[in-house]
Parts: structure tokens; sequence; C-alpha cells
């Protein structure tokens, strides 16, 4: 369990941002902030340069400001690739053109609106990041099940106390203040903060384990459509294995000329295919020499699915009706025997792989649904499905899909996939070819619901991918986070706004990282007069300590305790909850957070929470959470190895912000509504707040016309989704703070 800050930001009221029409609706070169060295003398945080200061980043965070004061403020600085930001007052008698602070947009603006801005709420410490990199290395083992709390659900810990109340002990729970009476021995109460409790040791025999052979399946589910006979070019002549060329050149019994005019010798034009053979025949090497234990099946699809199993039987091929029968589909899956170690069928497989040849459509989603039942014979086994194309075959069918309605009853295989996956073990790892559309964004949801990864690659590149998949194994299963904070706090993005968030992770590796990002209960029932976009300020959400009974009494507290469990199983079978438990000192100054972030463990929150954004529809919130959080990282760099993951955060989530503006901008141009009004929420349209009172009601008419409602939106947003935008979500949402400092150490 690591933290945002060394501090709990304990805030009064929490503040908002504001972000210009023209900051929205552009997009521009980076610029990076210059380190100062005109050092606090109490720390080495950067101060905010004299000239500039952020709009709406007020000193006192109750304070607002306006954009109709923005002409008498000194401006953001140019910290975001994709915002615009406005002259300052040196500069404010030039034109953006003239003014060499500002450079030029990339893109055309559009066409201005005045002072309509967007208002977000201020990005602060307050995260805490869970890895899982010594989830299966327990420490402090305890046998039996822990003591919690009645109310909160809480579990005693190094920093519970007990007290006598007569005969019978008390433990006050530190979370919610509920008494709970316990009989305890000394024993029995922890003494570390990573404690773990067994629950339910490893059954006497495994498949696979950390004290056994390694005996997990890998099934390749691979594309044999007929889109995998395009080619490419290749420098140079050689000879492929498994090139087919000579059985057509058995065919000019009279040697004659087949080049065409003009057509290139010194080159080799490789298809899809060709390029999926070789990397699955290399990894078929590889898993022989290291991993000799390891099981390997093939399931190959077009207009049927072929399981082709370990290769030394007769493939079995499902076609016709089966295809749309789900019950079926997982009935032949589960029949299918258990295929022997890669180390004995290496060489029958690799003939298999050799002998595919292309043709037909793309029955892509019943071949995920058998390979996955393939694969859940044995926790952590990993699926791969490599495709070029979109499925247009039996169920999950993608191509096509006319209505929102049609698109949810895809969505709705795909998630039933995943499920299965997750109850068994089974990571599912989706790539795809350069070039081509497969409407990744449901693909890849199953592989991020898994554990597994996304990835769009050159086909001459899949030996690499197929690499990067493998080496990365699952370590355990049914992992579910459980993340506790005090009852004067809240986890944010919870719909029940509560103390307490529980987190389905599923399947996890050495790499997976996820983070909690908590609030402060209001002690005040006084709403906010401000709305914001999707419902962002806690106003609106209506958090308060009068709503829950709680409030954060800062003059009695030093600090708050935090408490995560995670529950898991092995790759033994052994069923076991970890519980982390930590205390943090609590601070009203936000400079004084801020001066002691973990800026890895914030930008990896953010890049994380702006992808979940994207993927589910929310453009606006996506783009404005990235900045947001750019906003603080600027104001607080202040040294060299800031600076560098400064850069890396700015690499990472400017990708896909400008790819959501691109979308963004798509939309407003065909549908004739200003880019600010596309994710105006129904209650804004009337209040005149966002939207220019002459014109209210003809963008309304506009909004509920294209989108009926921001639902509507979204869903229409997933279902037209280009595999890009997908992509890069998917990547980012995989996001790890060690990945981040790795990156910015290069």
């Amino acid at each position: 369990m690591e933290f945002g800050s060394k501090y709990v930001y304990t805030y009064l009221d929490s503040s908002e941002e504001e972000v210009s029409e023209e900051e929205f609706s552009n997009v521009y070169d980076d610029c990076v902030p210059e380190i100062s060295h005109d050092l606090d003398s109490s720390s080495s945080r950067r101060k905010p340069p004299k000239a500039l200061k952020s709009r709406g980043a007020c000193e006192d965070d109750r304070e607002r400001c306006t954009l109709s004061e923005s002409k008498e403020l000194e401006p953001v600085p140019k910290i975001h690739k994709w915002m615009q930001m406005l002259p300052s007052k040196q500069s404010s008698s030039k034109s953006p053109a003239e003014s060499s602070s500002v450079p030029p947009p990339c893109v055309p603006p559009l066409k201005p609106r005045g002072s309509r801005v967007k208002k977000w709420r201020r990005a602060d410490t307050n995260v805490v990041a869970i890895k899982f990199d010594q989830l299966t290395s327990p420490s402090n083992m305890h046998t039996g099940d822990p003591v919690t709390c009645t109310d909160c659900k809480a579990m005693l810990s190094h920093i519970s106390k007990i007290t006598k109340d007569g005969e019978n002990q008390v433990w006050i729970c530190e979370y919610c203040g509920t008494s709970n009476p316990v009989d305890l021995v000394s024993e029995e109460i922890p003494a570390e903060a990573d404690v773990t409790y067994m629950i339910e040791p490893a059954p006497a025999t495994t498949a696979s384990g950390r004290s056994g052979k390694d005996e997990s399946l890998v099934v390749f589910c691979v594309d044999v459509s007929g889109s995998m006979c395009v080619s490419q070019e290749v420098p140079g002549t050689m000879r492929l294995k498994g090139n087919h060329s000579d059985r057509f050149n058995s065919l000019n019994t009279h040697g004659e000329n087949q080049w065409l005019h003009g057509q290139r010798r010194d080159v080799t034009y490789v298809t899809r295919l060709q390029g999926l053979q070789a990397a699955v025949d290399s990894q078929l090497q590889e898993l022989a020499k290291e991993h000799p234990n390891r099981r390997v099946a093939l399931v190959t699809f077009n207009s049927e699915v072929t399981v082709v199993g370990d290769g030394s039987g007769i493939p079995l091929t499902i076609a016709g009706e089966k295809l749309n029968s789900e019950d079926e589909l997982m009935r032949i899956g589960s029949e299918v025997m258990l295929p022997t170690s890669i180390e004995n069928s290496r060489d029958t497989l690799g003939k298999q792989i050799f002998d595919l040849e292309e043709g037909g459509q793309t029955a892509l989603g019943p071949a995920l649904l058998v390979s996955t039942v393939i694969a859940c014979q044995v926790p952590g086994s990993k699926v791969i499905i490599c495709t070029d194309g979109m499925a247009n075959t039996g169920l999950g069918n993608l191509d096509n899909l006319v209505t929102t309605e049609d698109f949810e009853v895809a969505s709705v295989f795909y998630q039933k996939v995943s499920t299965i996956a997750k109850s068994k073990g089974v990571s599912v790892s989706i790539l795809t070819i350069a070039g081509t559309e497969c409407r990744l964004v449901e693909l890849g949801r199953v592989a991020s619901q898994t554990g597994g990864q996304v990835n769009t690659v050159d086909p001459l590149k899949l030996t690499q991918e197929f690499g990067n998949i493998l080496a990365d194994p699952v370590i355990a299963t049914q992992v579910v986070a459980t993340f506790l904070v005090h009852k004067g706090l809240y986890i944010r993005n919870d719909a029940s706004k509560s103390s307490r968030a529980v987190k389905e992770v599923g399947n996890v590796s050495k790499g997976t990282e996820i983070t909690f990002e908590y609030g402060v209960r209001r002690t005040s029932s006084k709403s906010s007069a401000s709305t914001t976009a999707a419902g962002n300020s806690e106003a609106a959400a209506g958090v308060s300590s009068s709503a829950s009974g709680s409030e954060l009494k800062q003059d009695q507290l030093d600090e708050l305790p935090f408490q995560v469990h995670i529950s898991y199983i092995d790759l033994e079978g052994a069923k076991a909850v970890r519980v982390l438990t930590q205390t943090k000192p609590i601070t009203k100054e936000r400079k004084q957070a801020e001066m002691y972030m973990n800026m890895p463990i914030l930008s990896t929150h953010a890049i994380q929470k702006s992808s979940v954004m994207a993927v589910e529809g929310d453009y606006t919130p996506s783009r404005l959470n990235a900045y947001m959080y750019q906003r603080l990282f600027y104001r607080n760099v202040s040294d060299s190895k800031m600076m560098n993951q400064y850069s890396v955060y700015n690499k990472r989530s400017a990708s896909l912000a400008d790819k959501l503006l691109h979308e963004q901008k798509t939309e407003a141009q065909s549908s004739g509504l200003e880019l600010c009004d596309l994710d105006v929420e129904e209650s804004e349209m009337h209040t005149g707040d966002t939207v220019d009172a002459g014109k209210t009601k003809e963008t309304e008419s506009k909004m509920l016309k294209l989108f009926k409602n921001s639902s509507t939106a979204r869903a229409k947003r997933r279902m037209n989704c280009p595999d890009a935008v997908a992509q890069n979500a998917y990547v980012n949402a995989a996001s790890s703070s060690r990945a981040m400092e790795d990156d910015s150490d290069d």
C-alpha cells in the first residue's frame, strides 16, 4: 500500500478549477516548466513562477475564480499539449499568431463562444495504490479467521487498542468508532502492519503452483480468415517455413516468367498468417526449452472454429448453428482433452501451425468462448487471441451493428466470457494487426477484466508480443481488494460514497496495480452553488458529514488509519486474506501535501482513471481529469527526476487525450453542436450556466436529437469507438507506477 503523499490532505472544502473553451478545444505543442532554483528555505518545493498563476488555482481552496475575470488573471502555464493557453499580460496585445509564447494550433480552433468554461474538481494527492508483486510471498501468517468490526468490517490490526470493560475485552474500531467485544490472548493480536490469514489450505494435489511443476495451459486462438492473406513487403529475398509457393510453382510446368511488369524482385511478400505462424512456432520452441511441462493447445477460426488441441488427435470442427449456441460451445470446450506437455507436443503442433491456410469469415466470438472454456481446466492459464478482423459470424457478432441495442447484445456476450475466465483464473490477451479495425473496445474489455494484455502490432513483430504476454504469468486468481478509510473520509468514484470500497480484480500478475481515491466528508451541509461536468463536485455528490453521521474532527486527530484486505487464491489452490494497515499524518495545507507527493503513484492513478472514463464514452471527463493532474504536477516539479516523471505522464496522457479530442471534434462537426456542448448533462441544459441564454433551446434540441441523453451518447461512443482509441485506453489502464519510474529513468 503506497500513498500519493506523505500526508492526508484534509481540505475544508473541495475547490474547482476552470478550463476555458479555448483550452478545451485545441491541440498545441508540449511546453514543460523550467526548474526553478529559487526554493523555499523549509523545503525543496519549486516556487510557482511569479509571472504565472493557474487560472482557478487559487491559494485559498475555498476561493473561486470566474472566466469573466480572465483578463485580469495571469494565464495557466502552457503545460498541456491538448489544451490552448491564453496569452500572458505582457503579450495580451498581440494576436495568438504573433505571440511567440503561444505556438500555432495543430488543429484549427472551433468558433469561440466567449466566456464559456468547464469546471472540474482540483486534483489533490489523496490517492492510494495497491501492488500485488509480493502477494504470494506472505509473511506473519495467522491461522483462523481475522477479527472484524461488526459495523464497518475493518480487521483487528497492530494499531488496534484493546481495553477492559470490567472482565470483558473491548476493541473500539479506529475506523468507525464501534465498540466490539472480543476475547483474545496476546498472541492472537497482530503485531505487524502486514499479516496474512490462511482461510483454506491448498488441496493435496494441484495442477500447478510454486512448489510443483508449471503445468499451466496456453491456448493460441488464431484467425485464419481470408483477410489474413494480406501481405507486406520485407526487404531482401528469403524462404519462409511453411511457404506454399512450391505448390503453386509446380503448376508452372514450362518455367515461364511469372513476374508482373515493374514488380520488385528484391523483396519478399509476407502475409499476416505467415507472420503469425512464425511467431507461434518461435514461442513453441521457447516454451519447450524454458517451460517443458506447460501445455499448449491450438484453436483456429474463420467461418468455422477448429479445435486442433495439441495436434495429436483429429481436429474438431464447429460449424453451422453450433456457432450461435452458447451451451453447445461450452459443452464442446469442456470436453476437449487436456493437452500433453509442450515437451512432447512441440513437433506435432508445429506442423499443424504451418499447415494452416486462409479463407472465410471471422467466427471470433465462438472461438473465444471455446478457447476460454478449454483453458479453464487449469487455473492460471492463458488464452491469446490474434486477429485482423471484426467478429462477423456466430455469437459476439460485432459487424454491421445498427443500434446501440444490437451492440449491447454483443457486449453482454463478451462480458459473460470475462466472467467465466475470471472465475477460473484464466487471463485473455488480445493482439490485433496494425491497420485493421476489430471493435477492440469490446475485445479489450475481456482482456482488461481478466488481467490480460491488449496491443495492436505489426504482424512481423508478433514474436515479441507473444513473448511479453507469456513472460507475465498469473500469480493469483479471484483477487478481491477491499479498501477502508476513517469514517470522516469517503471513497471517490464509488456510487455509495461510503468509507469502504470493494474492487473485484480477478487475475493478477506481479505488474498488476490498482488505485483508490478518497475525499473528506464536508462538515457543513451547505451545498455549493456551482455544478460541474459529469457531477464531479463533492457538493453535487452529496458527500457530507450530516448525511452519514460522520465528521472528521481535525482538531482531535493527528493521523488517520487506512486498511486494505486482499483475498485471493494462489496457484496451489490455497485461499488467503492479506491485511495491510497503515496510518498517515494529516495536514490542512494543500502546499504541504503537494510538497511530499509521490508523482509515479499519482500519475498511475490519473492515467488509469482517464482511461476507464474514455472506454466508457466519457470523453470530456477523461480529458479534464488528465488535465487537472497535469496542473498538479506542473505546480510541484522541483528537480530533474520529477521533470522526467512529468514528461512521462505528459507523453502517456496526451496520446489518449489527442485521440479523444479528435473524436469529439468529429461529433461536433457532424451534429452542428459546439464542442463544449457534447457532454452537457440534461440537468445543465435549462440553467444557462453552460449554454448561452439565446442558444439554450437550439442546443438542447440538437443534443436531444443526436444523443437523447448522456447515457445514449456514451453507448454510441462505445459502439463507434476506433481501435486506436480503445487500444491506447486499455494499455494506459494497465499502467503501473513501477513502469512509470522505469520510463522516467530511461
